[in-house]
């Protein structure tokens, strides 16, 4: 039985069916392209002219035309992006609270000192921006695997938000949720046998903006967050 054909795109028909834009990197082999994922490189762990347009769009004057300067926008993004010496915990933590309260230096327009900036518009969803990509690359330097290809990802207005690992019975997984489980603690480096071995496997910083994950078998499916044992 197939992964992809069984577990993989049935989840992503769903989705298409409630509105998201879904890129489709098919299966079995590993992206060699990170354009097709809305990218430049397998590093860049947001969509970065997706973010760009996006939060442009949604913070808009009364007239209806967007005030964040471009070097705003780079800025928003390093905020979500940049959490240096901070755990994953304490850097999901700041990421959470941008995602609610975001600021930017001034409003060139009005002269407004610090105003806030919405990176998701929660008043109205239509305005945000869904997209659900499978198979996507995250190159992972100086680890076990050059890289972590969670099954689905699902992005608003650009931001990872939900990582969906994908899971199927065979003679080789008797407990696919439990694998799916397994794998999702590799992509954020939390395996606690990895550590005592002072090896990496993942990229956690992937994770920073992450609400919560998913693993599914087909047959059911569970969620939680980075935290969930």
């Amino acid at each position: 039985m197939s992964e992809y054909l069984h577990v993989e795109k049935p989840f992503l028909d769903q989705l298409k069916a409630l509105g998201w834009s879904v890129v489709d990197q098919g299966q079995g082999m590993i992206p060699s392209d990170p354009a097709l994922s809305l990218r430049a490189t397998f590093r860049e762990r947001l969509l970065p002219h997706v973010f760009r347009d996006a939060v442009s769009s949604i913070n808009l004057m009364p007239d209806g035309k967007p005030w964040l300067e471009g070097r705003q926008l780079d800025d928003l993004r390093d905020q979500l992006l940049r959490q240096p010496n901070r755990t994953l915990l304490e850097a999901n933590e700041v990421a959470h609270g941008l995602l609610l309260k975001a600021q930017v230096d001034r409003n060139d327009v009005t002269g407004e000192p610090d105003p806030v900036v919405a990176l998701i518009d929660f008043a109205h969803p239509e305005r945000n921006v869904f997209h659900a990509i499978n198979q996507f690359r995250v190159d992972t330097p100086g680890c076990v695997k050059a890289c972590i290809i969670p099954d689905i990802v699902l992005f608003v207005n650009g931001i990872p938000l939900v990582v969906v690992e994908a899971k199927i019975g065979d003679p080789n997984t008797a407990n696919p949720m439990h694998a799916a489980f397994e794998q999702l603690l590799r992509y954020r480096n939390g395996r606690p046998e990895t550590a005592k071995a002072g090896l990496r496997e993942g990229e956690p910083r992937f994770f920073h903006t992450n609400l919560f994950l998913v693993r599914t078998c087909g047959e059911k499916a569970e969620f939680g967050s980075i935290t969930s044992g």
